[in-house]
């Protein structure tokens, strides 16, 4: 809890609205109230402070249209972690991270991306749009140009991942950002052309994944690891959107084939993965 001046209070919070307005590529009174709970008139004091802080960096059409940052201005094409978005979303001090206080969080993201590029993916699912994309893979490691329809960004375990609707293979599909090249908002198509949310029966389904100590495990080294990761049961029914379940099955290391994944580097097991069929990258 900020128990600072008034000004340093505001001060604190105009550093957050900053990084934020980065991630969402605009930022309005609306959402400042939704965020921080305050009146209009406060949120508005709030916003031109920001519009002072971002001078040549941002700008409104009008005086209540949203500050847009202006990603070339803004010189801020490097390429980050959005971890610090969720640390703002959460009012969590980005640089709490950084002090020596005892606690140290031992995450890496690998996986960088442009902030210009997640704003532009969150303005799509926003406004249900469509986005022109040039998507790297290993079957085309130079890219390729795809018309997609995102509903969702996806904190996976590793990485950044869109969940959307991929023109081209007529599916679902996740798209790692760390490999969305080139992106620019598609106006041409009316807002819900593609599939929507609701129409992903890989991210409506919700399955459950039985989570239990590797059955090749002693008796003793099952009760061990049981108490470790699920204290007071000898397994843990976990659930999970489909789509989503193989990045809990890479970041549990849990075992889905038990004669090849052994103990020690596999410990836990997916015990009902037999049942699931469940696609792994």
């Amino acid at each position: 809890m900020n128990t600072g001046t008034t000004e340093e209070v505001a001060s604190s919070r105009l550093i957050d609205l900053e990084r934020l307005i980065l991630w969402e590529g605009e930022l309005s009174n609306e959402r400042i109230r939704q965020l921080l709970g305050v009146k209009p008139v406060y949120a508005s004091r709030l916003l031109s402070g920001l519009m002072k802080l971002l001078a040549g960096r941002a700008e409104r059409a009008s005086a209540h249209a949203p500050l847009k940052i202006n990603y070339v201005a803004a010189e801020d094409q490097v390429r980050a972690s959005p971890d610090e978005y969720l640390h703002i979303l959460n009012w969590l001090p980005s640089e709490s991270l950084n002090a020596d206080g005892g606690i140290v969080d031992a995450r890496r993201d690998l996986s960088l991306i442009s902030p210009a590029i997640f704003s532009e993916i969150f303005q799509a699912i926003k406004r249900q749009q469509g986005l022109r994309i040039n998507y790297k893979s290993m079957t085309n490691p130079l890219g390729t140009d795809r018309l997609v329809f995102p509903h969702a960004l996806v904190r996976a375990p590793r990485r950044w991942h869109m969940r959307a609707w991929c023109t081209e293979r007529s599916d679902f599909l996740d798209f790692t950002l760390g490999r969305v090249g080139a992106v620019t908002l598609d106006t041409t198509f009316s807002p819900g052309t593609g599939k929507n949310r609701d129409q992903d029966f890989g991210w409506t389904k919700v399955i459950d994944l039985l989570i239990g100590p590797h059955p090749t495990l002693s008796e003793d080294q099952k009760k061990m690891i049981a108490g470790e990761f699920f204290p007071g049961a000898a397994s843990l029914r976990l659930k999970a959107r489909e789509c989503l379940a193989p990045y809990i099955v890479q970041d549990f290391r849990l075992a889905t084939d038990f004669r090849k994944q052994v103990p020690p580097e596999y410990q836990l097991a997916l015990l009902n993965g037999s049942e699931l069929n469940l696609r792994f990258a």
